[in-house]
């Protein structure tokens, strides 16, 4: 395959176990770096920040479920370790940016699908394009013109 990156990823769009296992690898990752990064000061001051590339990861190699996944963990995690409150305490400024990063990863997620997908349909192209002009009687011919043509000339 020419993009391995994008082979990583399986054609189904909601992810196999390990790509989920994966998933989980980074939210334990995202909070464990969110926790050596947090000081007493700053505990409530941006409480998602290391859920956003974690959210991205799992998305990019194992599609849209494992990113939503992460994304729904991270909303979990974060606003119970990484608030100052208790969670049933909510002001509606929680709230709102509680939303706001929960549409943010969604929107993130979808992206990334929508990247897979278009890469997905751009190789399967390639490959369409490349089968057919192999086959095609007069792409030998072609081709043997054009060498002799580069030879000649």
């Amino acid at each position: 395959m020419r993009y391995p990156l994008f082979g990583v990823r399986r054609r189904e769009s909601l992810g196999s176990l390990n790509h989920y296992l994966i998933g989980l690898a980074l939210v334990v990752g995202a909070v464990l770096l969110r926790l050596m990064i947090t000081s007493e000061a700053t505990s409530a001051a941006a409480p998602f920040i290391t859920f956003f590339p974690a959210t991205a990861l799992a998305a990019l190699i194992g599609g849209l479920g494992p990113g939503i996944m992460v994304a729904a963990c991270g909303a979990v995690l974060a606003s119970t370790i990484f608030w100052t409150h208790p969670v049933f305490e909510f002001v509606a400024e929680d709230w709102v940016l509680l939303c706001f990063y929960l549409v943010t990863e969604i929107i993130i997620c979808l992206v990334i699908d929508a990247m897979h997908s278009a890469s997905s349909r751009y190789l399967m192209l390639i490959e369409e394009v490349e089968s057919k002009t192999k086959t095609h009687p007069f792409s030998r011919e072609t081709n043997q013109h054009c060498r002799q043509a580069k030879n000649d000339g």
